[in-house]
């Protein structure tokens, strides 16, 4: 028990005698884990974001000039069973009028008398799938239908939204691996310099009978010390932030989005910063102690 100590006060001891490389180590780590806990809480909201934008997506689809309110009914039925639509709205000839006066302030009956407008029907797609929803096949079911003359779609911006989606998605691990390559270099670097500035007490250990473990085990220490720091810092920082976007969310924009923390992304933080600490300190105290 009493080595143990020994062990833990050396490597506290390591941290007071580099107060400056260790604040440099501690920040750095804690932007490495600021940033991965961001990416983590991103990933499990951004399916929010996207469900807005698909609530945005509309196909617009008008019926043959002698098609009734009657018929139309049944091939809105039709449309509903395609995979991918949410749900399909009938705009009978009485509510074209209506939208037609709405936007261009004039009552097409008075004009010309009678009301040249079709039946048509407004069509909203899935929001929830986890896939990207392809567009091009529900349309292409929707043309199908005999009686239908025209199918307005925004697929331009359906496929952007889509594939920007999908590669931000594809980017996430890969970007959250760069971080925590780059804080393992940090530790790695910052018990290095420790390692090194106490050279000679090193050799002073391993001539009087010192294992290498024992050696290394304060400088372990210290590289965990930092982690525990960091992380220390990490966490209100992380639901600082969240409960921040989520306020410029409810306040300022009409999306009506509520990010959600999920506490178990703590738990992998703190497990990612003892793995990160001890591999970095073990690899820096090893290099030095051949």
């Amino acid at each position: 028990m009493d080595k143990f100590l020994y062990l833990v006060s050396e490597g506290m001891k390591n941290i007071w005698r580099h107060k400056m490389t260790t604040f440099t180590a501690v920040f750095s780590l804690f932007l490495a884990l600021f940033f991965v806990g961001l990416l983590a809480t991103a990933g499990t909201n951004t399916h929010k974001i996207l469900h807005y934008f698909r609530a945005k997506y509309k196909i617009e689809v008008f019926f043959k000039q002698d098609v009734s309110n009657e018929e139309a009914i049944s091939y809105i039925h039709r449309i509903k069973r395609i995979e991918g639509v949410r749900n399909a709205t009938l705009i009978d000839k009485e509510d074209a009028v209506r939208i037609f006066k709405d936007q261009f302030g004039e009552d097409i009956l008075d004009i010309l008398g009678y009301n040249p407008l079709p039946v048509s029907a407004v069509v909203n797609l899935t929001r929830t799938s986890r896939d990207p929803i392809k567009v091009e096949p529900i349309i292409k079911e929707i043309s199908a239908i005999n009686r239908v003359e025209e199918v307005r779609y925004q697929g331009n911006l359906i496929n952007k939204i889509e594939r920007t989606y999908t590669r931000i998605l594809d980017r996430f691990p890969y970007l959250a691996g760069l971080i925590i390559f780059v804080a393992v270099l940090v530790i790695y670097n910052t018990v290095k310099l420790s390692v090194y500035a106490r050279k000679d007490l090193i050799t002073s250990l391993q001539l009087i009978g010192a294992s290498r473990t024992f050696v290394k085990m304060p400088f372990i220490f210290e590289g965990l010390f930092i982690g525990i720091f960091s992380a220390a810092l990490v966490f209100p920082a992380l639901i600082g932030s969240i409960n921040g976007v989520n306020y410029l969310f409810m306040n300022y924009t009409s999306w009506g989005i509520k990010l959600i923390f999920d506490p178990t992304v703590l738990i992998w933080l703190f497990a990612l910063v003892i793995i990160i600490t001890f591999v970095g300190s073990y690899r820096a105290a090893s290099s030095l102690l051949k």
